[in-house]
């Protein structure tokens, strides 16, 4: 059956919109829709993830844009959400890409206010930009689009001099004039400051005023003091940004240059990775402390937060012999910054290459941990390998600001009857305090147990819509007592479907996120040696028992 691509357009604008889904989908079904409304309309009538959408932005309003793009990759009804702008405009860009766009493509002559046979099209000068460009990554991180990269697209405008002046960045004469407080708008290469020749994997700012410029240093002016602490959290702008404001506010200049010496350690950012689900219970605990023991396994340093702070038992899976108290860094991170002897006072090493932190002691004090747990989270990013976080069905300031730095978010969920819905709405939330699907994974716990069998799994898969998907296989009753006694680690070095799918998963995530991940270490191999267990012998079989 041939591919169906919805294309909300002017009529004026189809040949356009046909063309560019015929060099993605050869033979594609091109239906033309005038309206977003329409646009919606017509996917919900499509089979889960069978269709795709093109939309020429320059019609509607930017937010009513956004906004249906987040309808349509939230339903799940589309595949592929590509849209079409007239100007790169990093802030539309990135907001497109937060509400669940594959593709955004610059198309400068998009033909006028919506009346058929106005303007020109110029397919030429069209642009491809993966979604990661305009997030922070790490290399590793699976890319939603195979797009060409935007720098190999720039470099090749800026060969063929495609690319005109921007009329509101030059004066009579061709002279530069200033842009925002300190930035200029560059001929040939640049478009409302975003540098299309150089490098964009990584972007250190990005916001909707003009003294920030995408791929560049910040710059504030200089009565601004850069040690000042935005008035809300990370997690809280993003939605604020995503929700009502649609701009980002300023980010916090970096740090200053560090000696060539230590520029190895100061660069080095280690992945973090969240579990989270709707209904408690799926195993996320269990996941978390597998997957911690098996990163220290490949050689791995793995940080582990149990951000459950009321009521989190993690430390007894990890079977450390007393809980420190999380609640011990609210009074050293009012002065923003956390000492190392605090940080290490509140630390539990569980294993050798796991250390764990969390949750309070007193359930009050959970909603104060919020700031610490910022804090502790940008100093065991740089000193650790991998941080796994545990988190809460509830989702207080520290979980969502945990959710929002992460690099994986696991969707956990389990055979029970409302795990997939609760699942589709947790996927909703972190996508609203700025994960983007592609940096989600639907992992599907106790796979093969009772009433967990293909359909169930697949069924699970199907209602995440998430094209990153993990297994972990159900250890029974054994996983159950080894955990009750604080075993994981030899729940992980087993030979069971359990252990060998959660190394397995967490070996591949571990690349994907760019991890210099080691051998198995010697207790791995040890036991994969053992392909039979030992049988019991019973006092009566016994040679010269005459029984």
């Amino acid at each position: 059956m041939k591919a169906i691509w919805l294309a909300c357009c002017a009529c004026g604008d189809y040949g356009l919109l046909q063309r560019e889904v015929e060099g993605r989908d050869a033979g594609a079904q091109v239906l033309r829709v005038g309206d977003l409304d329409g646009l919606v309309s017509m996917a919900r009538a499509f089979p889960s993830r069978r269709g795709a959408a093109i939309i020429a932005a320059a019609l509607f309003d930017a937010e009513d844009v956004r906004k249906t793009v987040a309808r349509l990759t939230a339903e799940g009804r589309v595949s592929r959400v590509v849209v079409l702008i007239e100007t790169l405009d990093p802030s539309d860009i990135e907001r497109l890409f937060r509400a669940g766009a594959t593709e955004v493509i610059a198309a400068r002559s998009i033909c006028g206010n919506g009346r058929a046979g106005e303007g020109t099209v110029d397919c030429d000068r069209c642009l491809t930009i993966e979604p990661d460009a305009f997030v922070d990554r790490e290399p590793g991180a699976p890319r939603a689009t195979r797009g060409p990269r935007v720098d190999d697209c720039g470099k090749a405008e800026a060969e063929h001099g495609r690319c005109p002046r921007d009329p509101l960045a030059y004066d009579e004469v061709g002279e530069p004039v200033p842009y925002g407080e300190d930035l200029l708008a560059v001929d040939m290469g640049y478009v409302h400051g975003v540098s299309l020749v150089d490098e964009l994997d990584e972007v250190e700012g990005l916001a909707g005023n003009d003294n920030v410029r995408v791929g560049a240093t910040v710059k504030f002016p200089d009565s601004a003091p850069r040690t000042e602490q935005p008035a809300m959290p990370a997690w809280a702008q993003h939605m604020s940004a995503s929700g009502e404001t649609g701009t980002l506010p300023p980010v916090p200049a970096p740090p200053a240059p560090t000696p060539s010496a230590d520029a190895a350690a100061s660069s080095h950012r280690a992945p973090v990775v969240c579990a989270v689900s709707g209904s408690g219970g799926c195993g996320k605990s269990t996941i978390v402390a597998a997957m911690a023991h098996a990163a220290s396994l490949l050689g791995l340093r793995a940080a582990v937060l149990d951000l459950d702070l009321m009521f989190g038992n993690l430390y007894d899976l990890l079977g450390a012999d007393a809980p420190h108290d999380m609640a011990t860094l609210i009074e050293p991170s009012a002065a923003g910054a956390l000492a190392e002897s605090d940080i290490v006072a509140a630390s539990m090493r569980v294993a050798p290459g796991v250390t764990l932190w969390g949750p309070v002691a007193a359930p009050e004090q959970a909603e104060l941990i919020a700031r610490p747990v910022e804090l502790l989270l940008d100093v065991l990013r740089r000193e650790s390998d991998v941080v796994l976080v545990d988190t809460s069905v509830f989702w207080g300031d520290a979980v969502a600001a945990a959710v929002a730095a992460s690099d994986r978010c696991l969707v956990v969920g389990d055979p029970s009857v409302s795990s997939a819905t609760s699942a589709a709405r947790v996927i909703e939330l972190a996508s609203r305090v700025g994960v983007p699907r592609t940096r989600m994974s639907a992992v599907f716990n106790r796979f093969g147990a009772r009433g967990a069998d293909e359909d169930v799994a697949m069924r699970f898969e199907i209602t995440c819509a998430l094209s990153s998907k993990i297994r972990i296989a159900d250890g029974g009753q054994d996983l159950a007592a080894l955990m009750a006694f604080g075993r994981a680690d030899e729940a992980v070095g087993q030979t069971s479907a359990f252990a060998t799918s959660v190394r397995e998963a967490t070996r591949e995530m571990l690349v994907e996120l760019g991890c210099a991940v080691g051998p198995w270490s010697d207790m791995v191999a040890d036991r994969a040696m053992r392909t039979e267990r030992p049988r019991i012998r019973l006092p009566w079989s016994r040679e010269g028992d005459q029984r």
